[in-house]
């Protein structure tokens, strides 16, 4: 009888071994598997929480075994660290998407990671040094190519590859939108410059106070010098001409007034931006008796620590609308700041792999008008 019992005892014990031992391979797989991106359009974006497994909120550098100088989880890494502030966002943008489809850890090179937490330090990742023969293994995932990259990742990669590198200036704006709470959390800009940006907005709404009790603020960046080079090279377009910035004004005021009869065009208070402050200055003074125009360099005092294209980004993505001609840095500015956007396509007769991304993308407020004026002289 004692036997019995003691059978019986050990094989109640062995079957719950095995019950807590399936239970817990159920979560892990529940926690690893592919995410998919339709559940992020609602207020589960709006945490790093509802996004990420936990290990990944923790500094990537420090919870990853190395085997073969590479981490021994599966994880999509950015190593293509050209560019400037606006292709870094959206690369990394691209990087928590492609993360989120397949369930990958994200990591970030030091390069990239430095690049952007001097601008935005709510990004909850450090940097981690990527040896050459990781790189060499990874998958190379050519983003530009949305049909391409989704046919990829309906293979479900996660149970066949290890690594993935996102290559070139990945730019998939397709997926942004999924992941927007996630975004606006993680692209938070330092006190510093918020702070900076917050009392220009405050003086300027005082100096305008008696003509302009309530504005409507409409950041409008303007990309030129070296891009003029990139246009040619790449689009064989050139660089638009003011009256581009005008029509777009016109188009952004009937937008607003077929959205909300009561709106009042002399509400609106462009803040314009560039790289090319000099001609922003002799243009847009060219508008000054009939709209109130208000230069973001401005803003910049020589004590600030930090470059003036943060503070012009961060000014843009406090306004209420946006008018952009080209470039991931306008995108952005526009991107963050929400409502009605007028972007400039046709630039060139070659292709152009943004404006194709952000139609892809359906952004619901979105609009493209010509960048070059069709009537003859």
């Amino acid at each position: 009888m004692a036997n019995i019992i003691k059978r019986s005892i050990f094989t109640f014990m062995v079957l719950m071994v095995l019950l807590v031992a399936s239970v817990a391979l159920y979560l892990i797989h529940k926690k690893l598997k592919l995410v998919n991106l339709d559940t992020f359009i609602g207020p589960v974006t709006t945490s790093v929480s509802d996004f990420y497994m936990e290990s990944q909120c923790n500094a990537c550098s420090k919870i990853f075994e190395k085997t073969d100088d590479c981490p021994y989880h599966q994880f999509v890494m950015t190593t293509h660290d050209k560019g400037r502030l606006g292709n870094k966002m959206s690369e990394y943008a691209t990087l928590l998407a492609v993360s989120a489809l397949t369930g990958f850890t994200p990591v970030l090179s030091k390069e990239h990671h430095s690049a952007l937490i001097d601008v935005f330090p709510s990004i909850p990742y450090n940097g981690s040094i990527i040896s050459d023969s990781c790189i060499n293994e990874a998958h190379q995932l050519f983003t530009e190519n949305l049909a391409a990259t989704q046919a990829f990742l309906a293979t479900r990669p996660q149970e066949r590859i290890r690594n993935i590198r996102l290559m070139h200036y990945p730019n998939t704006v397709f997926y942004f939108d999924k992941i927007k709470g996630i975004l606006k959390d993680h692209f938070a800009f330092t006190p510093r410059v918020n702070d900076a940006a917050e009392e220009f907005l405050a003086a300027t709404r005082r100096q305008i106070a008696s003509r302009i009790p309530n504005p409507i603020w409409v950041g409008i960046h303007v990309r030129r010098t070296d891009y003029e080079h990139h246009l040619d090279m790449l689009q064989n377009g050139t660089l638009v001409k003011f009256e581009f910035f005008i029509r777009a004004m016109i188009k952004l005021k009937e937008t607003l007034s077929d959205s909300n009869p009561n709106f009042d065009p002399s509400n609106l208070v462009y803040l314009v931006s560039s790289d090319d402050v000099d001609w922003i200055k002799d243009n847009f003074q060219t508008l000054a008796h009939a709209e109130t125009i208000i230069y973001a360099a401005n803003a910049f005092e020589s004590k600030f620590e930090f470059p003036p294209n943060h503070l012009d980004m961060c000014i843009m993505s406090k306004c209420n609308h946006s008018i952009v001609d080209y470039g991931t840095f306008g995108f952005w500015g526009a991107y963050l700041a929400g409502g009605h956007t007028i972007q400039a396509e046709n630039i060139g007769t070659g292709f152009s792999i943004q404006v194709e991304s952000i139609k892809q993308a359906k952004l619901s407020k979105w609009q493209f008008i010509e960048a070059h004026s069709r009537q003859t002289p």
